[in-house]
């Protein structure tokens, strides 16, 4: 479906009018940087006219958007943000006497306000209302009303604060837009618009007011800020996903500019030294100095953000020098704003009423760190009671459900003693933290690639060029967006339970895995660590029991999907078209119903970010060639064929699942490559497990993957949702069902044979 048609006005940036220098100098510096701008005569006009421009705080508007928030709270917020927003300025030395407030409410709630709203809302449809409000408001698949008005007030905002432009970051450009097009539609006055380029999170990924390391607040303490930028994601010379460089470019140097600016216009020399950003001895028009040891070369200088990221992608800054130099300057341009709230004790108890969730954190988090704080980890006698005790308790739930449902006591005494009797092997990946971990920060290695769950990188050795680093996170995604929070344990239990199924298909195809092997992961964690290299032994904290060491080869650009049964999208094709990928298939199947033999339903495997595109088997030739192709669909068949097999011996039906190749150079013929099994084999992630004694065609079946998650997402209207946290019971029980399908194959806990 198109963009409505108020999107595709373009940015007209041809000027008509003419400034003095000083003017032109202004504007010059109101539109730089800016990812966007529109209607380029209005603002010069502005300039020429010597107006100012009311800075404007919606307190409706916020309610409407946030409506988990009271209009009480909020119109606290309006109050917090004036006090705070005066603040920066004036750090900034940006003059404030011609500032003016103004909350929406002061107009919003009048007759002729009303008025307009019903007339504008006349003009528009909700698809357009909801389209406009897209990158900005919460979206839903039945949303609620609020939202739609939303995007049309603040498009009546522009005219009932008489203003001539308004400034906001590019998710705004939709609104801005929308009123660009039906403001003139009621006889009001086109607008232009100022848009920011938005600021990536300093984990990599989307800024999110729900993930706090993702962002420096202007009230972080030094502590909070050393913190979130330690933890930060600053691959050595990459650009992309680095969020320490992507807050020094949108924040910290145009900060740096304008101090520069301020002082030539006193005919100063540009500030050097504390709290500026820029050390003693930099040469003039410098606007940023990472400072380090003489022995690593001494402080070095920039004039440009340009420089720097050239310099940063050579490697000739290393990230924890970055990350130094950034934390000194976050911390001296916020010690001021953190000085003055710490001084106002009206703005603190206007804070405790704005964000009274906020507040009240940290005495909790405190009493909970406090709670866990060990002074060495536990011991593997420990670990080992511990999982014995679970173990018990989820036997003893199991025997009242079993009471409950008239099962004889002496059967319930009997089951009870078996659980209470069972200790699970010992998985060297499952004893490490229980802690969630969705990002990994080794700043000696080079991160080569972030997928959805796997960092991959590079290994620090001369002689490891050859080998990859893989660490599995505990990242959760479904519909190709990662979730805002993981699942604990995730990564290992998707590392052991790969690296069980290498070893056991290993006849059929070798495979990517050098280190560890699966005897050492199921022996002890010491056993498991002592194989990988000890410039590692640094980041042993993130990476036990969730990381492997692979041979690097060149990908198959193929996700070999095999499936036994018709379910998921499979199903939903095939009710539209008796197809699955293209493959056409009899009349009358149901839904679940197994395959009279595997069926191979490849997909190509997109770049990051990029989306897989199911295809026909008959295309995998035009990508690898007729002799590879064949080999794939050959291999990955008798792979699920085999896995299967087992699986049911297990109790489990294996319905469908992913594999991915790779090649390697032939060592019998160096001109030839053979093939090679990577990536993860088997897991929760990447196959759909079902219960053989709870399996009924026909229907849906409870799977132990995850499926669980999908469904939640869809009946939440969360489907392929942007910033979804999930709840503590969907974590929990994901968790669950992932660990119960690697027991159930491996043979642990309870369901140890």
């Amino acid at each position: 479906m198109a963009d409505p048609a108020f999107t595709q006005q373009a940015s007209d940036k041809a000027s008509t009018i003419a400034l003095s220098p000083e003017k032109e100098a202004e504007f010059e510096r109101i539109v730089r940087n800016l990812q966007e701008y529109t209607s380029v005569d209005v603002i010069r006009k502005v300039l020429a006219d010597g107006e100012t421009v009311p800075l404007r705080l919606d307190v409706l508007h916020a309610f409407l958007d946030a409506s988990k928030s009271t209009l009480q709270t909020v119109q606290h917020r309006v109050k917090y943000y004036s006090k705070l927003l005066k603040t920066v300025f004036t750090v900034l030395g940006v003059p404030i006497d011609k500032l003016e407030f103004v909350t929406g409410t002061s107009y919003q709630l009048k007759p002729e306000y009303t008025l307009d709203m019903y007339k504008f809302h006349a003009l528009t449809s909700t698809r357009e209302a909801e389209h406009a409000g897209a990158d900005v408001v919460k979206e839903s698949e039945s949303p609620l009303m609020s939202s739609l008005l939303y995007p049309g007030l603040q498009a009546l905002d522009e005219e009932y604060l008489d203003v001539h432009f308004q400034f906001g970051g590019v998710d705004q450009r939709k609104i801005f837009m929308y009123a660009a097009h039906f403001l003139p539609r009621l006889g009001y006055a086109k607008r232009a618009h100022l848009m920011n380029a938005m600021v990536p999170g300093l984990s990599g990924g989307k800024m999110s007011a729900s993930d706090p390391k993702s962002k420096i607040d202007f009230l972080d303490s030094a502590a909070d800020v050393k913190s979130k930028i330690k933890a930060a994601l600053c691959p050595p010379g990459e650009v992309e996903n680095n969020g320490v460089l992507a807050f020094t470019k949108a924040v910290l140097i145009p900060v740096q500019v304008l101090r520069n600016e301020q002082f030539a216009n006193r005919g100063e020399k540009p500030p050097t030294g504390e709290p500026y950003f820029v050390k003693d001895g930099a040469p003039e028009g410098s606007v940023f100095t990472i400072s380090r040891p003489e022995k690593f070369g001494g402080d070095v200088h920039f004039a440009s953000y340009e420089d720097l990221e050239k310099a940063y992608v050579a490697q000739e800054i290393h990230p924890g020098d970055l990350k130094g130099a950034v934390t000194d300057a976050l911390i001296n341009l916020l010690a001021p704003i953190r000085k003055a709230f710490d001084e106002d004790p009206e703005w603190q108890e206007i804070e405790k009423l704005a964000y009274p969730d906020l507040t009240a954190a940290p005495a909790a988090e405190k009493k909970v760190k406090k709670k866990d704080v060990r002074s060495k980890p536990p011991t593997e006698e420990e670990r080992a009671a511990l999982r014995a005790a679970k173990e018990k308790e989820k036997a003893e739930k199991a025997a009242a459900k079993a009471a409950a449902e008239g099962v004889k006591p002496e059967e319930l005494a009997q089951a009870s003693k078996d659980a209470a009797a069972t200790v699970p092997t010992a998985i060297a990946s499952s004893s490490g933290s229980s802690s969630c971990v969705t990002a990994t920060s080794l700043p000696k290695l080079k991160l080569l690639a972030k997928g959805k769950v796997r960092d991959i990188y590079a290994l620090p050795g001369a002689e490891d060029q050859d080998k990859l680093l893989f660490v599995a996170t505990d990242r959760m995604s479904a519909f190709d967006v990662i979730m805002n929070n993981g699942i604990p344990s995730k990564g290992i239990t998707l590392t052991t339970l790969s690296l069980f199924w290498f070893d056991k298909l290993k006849h059929i195809i070798p495979n990517h895995v050098l280190t560890p092997s699966p005897a050492s992961c199921l022996k002890s964690p010491a056993d498991a660590w002592s194989v990988f290299p000890r410039s590692l032994d640094e980041y042993r904290d993130q990476l036990e029991g969730r990381s492997m060491i692979v041979k690097k080869c060149e990908v198959v650009k193929i996700e070999a999907i095999v499936r036994g049964y018709i379910t998921g999208s499979a199903w939903s094709e095939y009710k539209k078209s008796q197809t699955v990928h293209g493959i056409s298939l009899p009349a009358g199947l149901v839904e679940s119903q197994k395959f009279p033999k595997p069926l191979f339903t490849p997909s190509t495997k997109a770049d990051q970010g990029e989306h897989d595109e199911n295809i026909h088997p008959d295309k995998v030739k035009d990508i690898c060639g007729p002799e590879l192709a064949a080999e794939i669909e050959r291999v990955a068949i008798q792979l699920y064929t085999e896995a299967s097999e087992y699986a049911l011996a297990r109790g489990f039906i294996l319905a469908d699942t992913k594999f991915e190749f790779g090649l390697l150079p032939d060592p019998s013929s160096p001109s030839q490559t053979k093939l090679i099994l990577i990536d993860e084999v088997l897991t929760p992630d990447s196959s759909r497990y079902w219960s053989a004694a709870d399996y009924v065609p026909g229907k849906p079946q409870a799977s132990f993957d995850k499926q669980y998650l999908r469904d939640w997402l869809i009946a939440e209207g969360l489907k392929a949702k942007e910033d979804v946290t999930l709840p503590e019971h969907v974590v929990t029980e994901t968790k669950r069902k992932y660990e119960e399908a690697r027991d159930r194959v491996m043979g642990l806990g309870q369901f140890k044979a």
